[in-house]
């Protein structure tokens, strides 16, 4: 049994959302590519987690500690006051399971009000991800002229 009709290649050209995944759910459980990142203290955010941000969605991340507070620097909103988000500060990778599925857990029973709740928000991200990144990218390319100096 298949989720969708895409073939092998369109299953990895990340620009391509297959729109009934995200049409009919108010929130997406996101399952990163890393849960430890090998253990570096580092964030690793890809396709995976833009997705439901691009189609309006509410989120969670299954992912290494510090993603979503790496979203936050992004400026993106993290639905912190609705959502128990203290999942994401905990670096024990089992603790990090546990208080997720008790952040999954209070999401299900009350999704829909959860969801309104958190609209602006969702307006917020979905906005800011189609905005344009020519600023992050000037910046990026000082630092690279900056450390070759």
């Amino acid at each position: 049994v298949y989720c969708d009709s895409l073939d092998y290649h369109a299953h990895n050209d990340h620009s391509l959302s297959v729109e009934q995944h995200f049409s009919n759910s108010y929130c997406n459980i996101v399952i990163e590519t890393h849960w430890d990142v090998d253990q570096s203290g580092g964030a690793f955010i890809t396709e995976k987690t833009f997705k439901p941000i691009k189609n309006g969605q509410l989120f969670v991340i299954a992912g290494a500690a510090g993603s979503l507070a790496t979203l936050r620097k992004l400026g993106y909103r993290t639905f912190d006051s609705v959502i128990d988000n203290s999942y994401d500060l905990e670096t024990n990778n089992t603790q990090r399971w546990l208080k997720l599925r008790e952040t999954i857990l209070g999401i299900q029973k009350n999704l829909p009000d959860i969801y309104q709740q958190c609209v602006k928000d969702i307006e917020h991200n979905q906005q800011l991800f189609c905005a344009s990144k020519i600023d992050r990218l000037n910046t990026l390319q000082q630092r690279l002229v900056n450390e070759q100096s």
